[in-house]
């Protein structure tokens, strides 16, 4: 896979995902440490100290893997009959490690569930709203117990429900 730093239009993405969970602490993340691993259509970003991305700079193309992965780019082509003219949208999403990176520092867009909701949630279960203690937010929210571990991340619409996105638990069960 060949390896990049972020581009200033990636860094503007990753900053837009962020700041809805992060609000003014999005001062404290290091975009510096972010790097992208590109293969044809895929563009995972990955997060890692500043002494490894020295390292990788020393090499080639071939890296499949280095630091923790944090998110990918879902990329839009704008297409002219046959040929791809130019970029049309970047849409970052995060992964699971990538909310546990910034876990400590959410502010927004997040829920503390009780003990059976975490206990539902880890087993990749939806959750009922009366199992909510605290909610800030909406939408994609970061799912926290209620000693501020992060569990997952879920997606709140209104309504009784919860819907699990993934969670740790997720891990155990499919060998991940």
């Amino acid at each position: 896979m060949k390896h990049r730093p972020l581009n200033r239009e990636e860094i503007k993405s990753v900053k837009n995902h962020l700041i809805t969970y992060l609000g003014n602490n999005i001062e404290n993340f290091k975009f510096e440490n972010l790097y992208v691993l590109e293969d044809k259509d895929k563009y995972d970003v990955i997060y890692a100290n500043k002494e490894v991305l020295e390292i990788l700079k020393n090499f080639a193309k071939n890296i499949y893997g280095v630091g923790i992965s944090f998110g990918n780019f879902e990329i839009k082509h704008s297409n002219s009959g046959n040929k791809i003219n130019k970029i049309n949208k970047i849409k970052f999403s995060i992964s699971l490690e990538g909310m546990s990176l910034i876990s400590k520092d959410i502010v927004k867009n997040y829920i503390i569930v009780n003990k059976k909701g975490e206990t539902l949630f880890l087993y990749g279960r939806d959750i009922f709203k009366s199992s909510i203690l605290e909610m800030n937010g909406g939408g994609k929210v970061a799912v926290f117990n209620k000693n501020r571990e992060l569990l997952g991340i879920g997606n709140y619409g209104g309504g009784d429900m919860i819907k699990n996105i993934i969670d740790k638990g997720w891990y155990l069960r499919k060998g991940g």
